[in-house]
């Protein structure tokens, strides 16, 4: 079906465009299950990352087949929409105040196509315009199969204009080339999340640590900023293991991932190093005062559910670069050991440096 309206305009940037100050224009209403699209949008793991050629190549296909100079693959997100595809405009994102996609997504399996925006009172203010000439727009939302309209295919032009029947249908099978590839892409980042994820406790596993490791001493061998690890082995697992059974430890390991999973900011990694070992990457964070606060709340978490469990940790802050994986984690594990050794449920910490300074206990 074929909605037609007169306007509705995209969004660009390659960096956003200069919208003049107190432009009026009303944005368009959000969709009924706007909840659940911005979910389902964001499963895709496609956000905030450059264009890719085979989204670019279906964007010249679009340009080809409409005739239109313009061509989109647009993902509209909650304040903004973003190209992951483009052909014929050098712009990577535009707010959502002003795209015309924002309105194609309210009826999905239906083209919207804008004959002449500037006849309609909604876009005919539409910075767009006089920012990059835009008087034509057609678009075909990206529908999933759960019916969640993602974004859309569309084709701009300078020129009022339409498209005849045969360059719609056109449109419409290159959106499905473009949903068919979104969701080869999710199903992807699935695969690889669960390859790196523990499936008892749900949190990273060692391969995953491994990797993020890897990544944070590479950067900080570039001079970039550095990094923590702490390490932490469960002190009175085995005897919960033998007196409770292992669906008691197991919930005991769950627990004990899920309290690292609230102490980890946003930019660190909490993981599952196998057995009764963990461990928390810390980014550009001081080691020693989160490795206290992370035995505690173990501590705390255990004693709540009656379990005789803490932690024995140890911590290290990299001021200098390790060597590699292998000598980030023998700095770690050795201190963790130490902790064992000296009493269990404390922390010993040192800054790693080219010259190891004394252990403290914390």
């Amino acid at each position: 079906m074929l909605l037609e309206q007169p306007g509705d305009a995209i969004g660009c940037r390659g960096s956003c465009p200069d919208f003049p100050p107190g432009f009026s224009m009303p944005p368009a209403s959000l969709p009924p299950n706007e909840v659940e699209r911005l979910i389902v949008l964001r499963s895709y793991d496609v956000l905030d990352t450059a264009c890719e050629a085979s989204f670019n190549d279906i964007a010249k296909l679009a340009v080809i087949l409409s005739e239109c100079p313009i061509a989109l693959v647009s993902l509209v997100d909650a304040d903004r929409q973003c190209f992951k595809g483009r052909q014929g405009l050098d712009v990577d994102e535009t707010p959502r105040e002003v795209s015309f996609c924002a309105h194609a997504i309210l009826h999905p399996g239906e083209v919207l196509m804008v004959p002449d925006a500037t006849l309609d009172p909604r876009f005919r203010d539409n910075p767009l315009i006089a920012e990059i000439g835009l008087r034509f727009y057609a678009g075909v939302p990206l529908v999933n199969a759960e019916g969640i309209a993602l974004g859309t295919l569309c084709v701009i032009d300078r020129v009022p204009r339409r498209l005849n029947e045969t360059q719609q249908e056109a449109l419409r099978y290159l959106a499905g080339t473009v949903v068919t590839t979104l969701e080869l892409r999710r199903t992807m980042h699935k695969v690889r999340q669960a390859a790196l994820t523990d499936t008892l406790t749900g949190i990273a596993n060692r391969p995953a640590l491994l990797n993020a490791l890897h990544r944070a001493i590479a950067l900080q061998q570039r001079d970039g900023p550095p990094f923590s690890l702490v390490y932490l082995d469960l002190d009175g697992f085995k005897r919960i293991n033998d007196l409770h059974g292992h669906a008691t430890g197991d919930e005991v390991l769950r627990q004990v991932a899920a309290t690292l999973s609230d102490c980890a900011r946003h930019s660190d990694m909490a993981a599952r190093l196998g057995g009764d070992e963990f461990a928390v990457l810390l980014a550009g964070q001081d080691a020693a005062p989160a490795a206290g606060r992370i035995r505690q709340q173990v501590e705390a978490e255990m004693e709540r559910h009656g379990w005789p469990v803490t932690a024995s940790v140890g911590a290290v802050s990299f001021r200098d670069a390790p060597a590699d994986v292998e000598e980030a984690l023998s700095a770690a594990d050795e201190l963790m050991y130490g902790a064992k050794f000296a009493g269990k449920n404390r922390v010993l910490h040192r800054e790693f440096a080219s010259r190891p300074r004394a252990h403290r206990a914390a």
